[in-house]
């Protein structure tokens, strides 16, 4: 299928490779040289391959070529490969990098292609991280991909264009998950993903940064997300380690957590600076990773272009950053979302004890991130930024962080609709139990209009309605919200008993007809991210 070069031979623009090993097969496909006794040798077929047992440094070049174009990768147990409730996958072709391999697939440059029920992962449980402060790196004689699992594009390069990439795990790689973007061609483009698992990799999750990117990368069209779960990246998954089941249940789960202040770097999900793209993320998890969990701040960085976020029905907790970045280029909105802010979690051993004995836990220095401020929120000139029927939780300093973009002289027209809300502050332990205050608005935010209205506050330090100024609020609700879950900030149940005061009291909105749990919202509808249960 290979030339002795490394190109294609056999595999060209159109075709489909389809695995038809049984559903029960649990032997990988290793990809890269032959080390330590796993694997083939492909050294004497492919000049691109070194000797086996060479160090990482050489095993790096040898690589699958990029796909081509219009391809189709279908695993084993294509069109059954995820769970009903979207908790992981089933019974995935498995690719395993060996040697320190650069990638393990690569689709820079290329136009309509389709993966699907592909679990990406490597042999050995070490990252990338941590150097000089830890245990837990990989060496020159280890088992591992170098860069990514899935490589979307490199450093500046064009990325993918109208890819579709469906029921797709990358877990326990030393460094990305998924790296790169620069997506999409035309105006018209769309990249589409659903049942996506990036868990447990050495560093970032999903990075949308391929290297030196700034606005070099500009993602144009649409993205449409859809059940990502992204969880513990900064950590490393132990191995082996079962896909199939949720990160809260796995046992013997992750070691090995790093953050920027220890050669380390975690975001969830981060992509950078946009052209005129819509994302749009929904049915999403971003969990326990050591930086960040959703970024999109700096979509909008490009002020000459007009990217826009809508993120509803997802997650974000235990992170040790913020919870969700969203940055506004035209119009953004997070709708239905729970936000939990409890940025210390990670260094706490015993609230994991599915964790190995001794797991390295995240080092202090590297939670609370910005701060622990929970919502990062950046606008531009005539921009809107809409939250609505959102549950947010936590400590830190700030809930609510308001701020106009550093590439703009000021935000002059623009808007925040903050409607149906709750909000619920709790003491933070690093911090003299000082609670977070409602929401700040930055110094060139004075002249931008903020609008609130029927929602619910308690036990933040600006009080209820909030009085830091930012406001001008009408309708608010000033009471316990009364939780199924609210008394320990590690583990919280948003949903609402039956004697909750935000029940019933929101205002409709045009456009939000269902909750989080996609339960059928009444009229008038409660405050925050979930009806009752019924």
């Amino acid at each position: 299928m290979l030339s002795q070069s490394g190109a294609w031979t056999s595999f060209t623009t159109g075709d489909t490779m389809e695995f038809d090993d049984p559903p029960s097969n649990t032997t990988p496909y290793y990809l890269g040289e032959q080390n330590g006794g796993v694997g083939s040798d492909w050294s004497s077929q492919l000049g691109i391959c070194p000797p086996p047992n060479s160090p990482a440094a050489a095993g790096s070049s040898c690589i699958l070529p990029v796909l081509p174009s219009g391809t189709i990768i279908k695993g084993q147990n294509y069109g059954n490969c995820h769970t009903a409730g979207h908790t992981g996958l089933v019974n995935p072709t498995v690719f395993s990098g060996l040697n320190g391999v650069f990638a393990a697939l690569q689709v820079g440059g290329t136009n309509g292609v389709t993966i699907s029920c592909v679990e990406v992962t490597q042999p050995d449980s070490c990252t990338t991280a941590g150097f000089g402060f830890g245990p837990g790196q990989c060496t020159q004689s280890s088992n591992y991909v170098g860069y990514a699992g899935l490589m979307l594009e490199y450093q500046t390069g064009q990325g993918p264009a109208n890819m579709t990439l469906t029921d797709f795990a990358a877990v326990g790689l030393s460094n990305r998950g998924i790296m790169g973007s620069h997506l999409n061609v035309n105006g018209t483009d769309t990249f589409t993903a659903s049942d996506i698992y990036v868990i447990g990799n050495g560093q970032a999750g999903w990075d949308g940064d391929g290297g030196g990117c700034n606005n070099s990368c500009e993602s144009v069209g649409t993205m449409n997300l859809s059940y990502l779960d992204i969880e513990w990246n900064g950590c490393m998954a132990v191995k082996p380690y079962n896909i199939g089941i949720t990160p809260e249940t796995a046992p013997n789960a992750f070691n090995y957590c790093y953050g920027q202040n220890t050669s380390g770097y975690g975001d969830g999900f981060v992509q950078l600076a946009a052209g005129n793209l819509t994302m749009n993320v929904t049915h999403s998890k971003f969990k326990y990773n050591t930086q960040d969990g959703f970024d999109a701040a700096h979509l909008s960085d490009d002020p000459t272009t007009a990217p826009a976020t809508n993120i509803s029905s997802s997650w974000s907790e235990g992170n040790a950053g913020q919870t969700f970045k969203i940055g506004a280029g035209t119009s953004s909105t997070a709708i239905n979302n729970v936000s939990i802010s409890n940025c210390h979690v990670l260094t706490q051993a015993s609230t994991f004890p599915n964790n190995p004995s001794g797991w390295v836990t995240l080092d202090a220095g590297d939670t609370c991130r910005a701060a622990g401020d929970e919502w990062a929120l950046t606008l531009r000139p005539n921009t809107s930024i809409t939250l609505e029927n959102n549950t947010s939780l936590g400590y830190g300093t700030v809930m609510y962080d308001l701020e106009c973009s550093p590439f703009v002289a000021n935000c002059n027209g623009s808007t925040v609709v903050f409607t149906n809300n709750i909000s619920v502050g709790f003491p933070d332990p690093d911090n003299g139990g000082q609670q977070a205050s409602g929401l700040f608005e930055g110094a060139s935010l004075s002249n931008a209009n903020v609008t609130a209205d029927h929602n619910l506050w308690f036990n933040m330090r600006t009080g209820c309605p909030d009085s830091s100024g930012a406001l001008d609020e009408t309708n608010a609700v000033c009471a316990d919200p009364l939780l199924v879950g609210e008394s320990n900030i590690d583990a919280i149940n948003p949903s609402l008993t039956s004697t909750s005061p935000a029940i019933g009291a929101g205002v409709s909105i045009n456009g939000i007809t269902t909750d989080f749990n996609n339960v059928t919202r009444p009229s008038p509808p409660s405050i925050g991210a979930e009806e009752p249960s019924q």
